[in-house]
């Protein structure tokens, strides 16, 4: 019997004898025969289920980049055409515009979903939260010049240091930047602000915090916005914040989103400091 309950099912119980400790062990025996089949039985159910599971992963998966890649390659293939029929018209230049145009957005939605089904090479260190957010502005400046946004970035000078990978938090910290413009197309205000939690619920973390004026997101959208896939733009991936998420969450993290209609939309990162040596 203790070998039995130490995991052992397949030990084999001999019984012997024809007295009461016989039959005890004959059904023991039966016992974990049956025991055992059940496992196994229960073990095949498992993996049929993984199974599954995958496999309505990739539908899901393979469904958004039909559905993601058919209009781009409609628009691309009528714009083609007008240029091959009329390549001398004023018109032709804007077309091939269009066509780079839409390639590169192409681009990025197959970037997005490398990104999203492959693990991503994963090194923490050390790192100064300014400096990051100093060498990705320039990446959202001209968006934030065409939209006509005040950018106001709040980092204190004695912020402590992070330990994250600071390839992935850049990618980030770039996709809820740039959610943040998309949202306010007639301009408004995007705020970036960071503070340590000292002495708070949450000690030896940093709090990173991302607000924009925009029209903010329904109640019924709002848990369904780090899904993968689920985006309610035309041009989206439905990726960008399913892996920014996973990201912060990689990195010993949590990804939060407050919002409210028409009051704007917050993101909060909370990620780990170094552990002083």
């Amino acid at each position: 019997m203790a070998v039995v309950g130490s995991g052992r099912l397949d030990h084999p119980v001999p019984a012997g004898s024809g007295d009461e400790i016989g039959d005890l062990a004959r059904a023991f025996d039966r016992m974990t025969r049956s025991l055992r089949e059940n496992i196994g039985q229960l073990e095949r159910t498992q993996a049929q289920l993984v199974q599954s599971e995958k496999l309505a992963s990739i539908g899901e998966m393979s469904a958004a980049v039909a559905h993601g890649l058919r209009n781009p390659l409609a628009s691309l293939r009528a714009a083609a055409q007008l240029v091959r029929r009329h390549p001398e018209s004023p018109a032709a230049k804007e077309h091939l515009d269009a066509i780079v145009d839409e390639v590169d957005r192409l681009d990025r939605r197959i970037s997005h979903l490398l990104s999203f089904s492959r693990p991503a090479p994963f090194h923490p260190m050390p790192e100064h939260l300014s400096r990051l957010v100093e060498q990705l502005l320039p990446a959202v400046a001209e968006p934030v010049r065409e939209h006509r946004i005040d950018l106001r970035v709040e980092l204190p000078g004695d912020l402590p240091q992070v330990r994250v990978d600071p390839m992935q938090l850049e990618q980030v910290l770039l996709e809820v930047l740039s959610n943040a413009v998309d949202a306010m197309p007639d301009g408004g205000t995007l705020r970036l602000r960071a503070q340590a939690a000292n002495g708070g619920p949450e000690p030896g973390m940093v709090l990173v915090e991302v607000t924009d004026t925009g029209p903010g997101i329904p109640e019924q959208v709002l848990p369904s916005v780090c899904e993968p896939f689920f985006t309610t733009r035309s041009e989206g991936t439905g990726l960008g914040l399913a892996i920014a998420k996973r990201y912060v969450e990689q990195n010993g993290g949590r990804l939060e989103i407050e919002s409210r209609p028409g009051a704007g939309t917050t993101v909060r990162l909370r990620l780990p400091t170094e552990t002083p040596a």
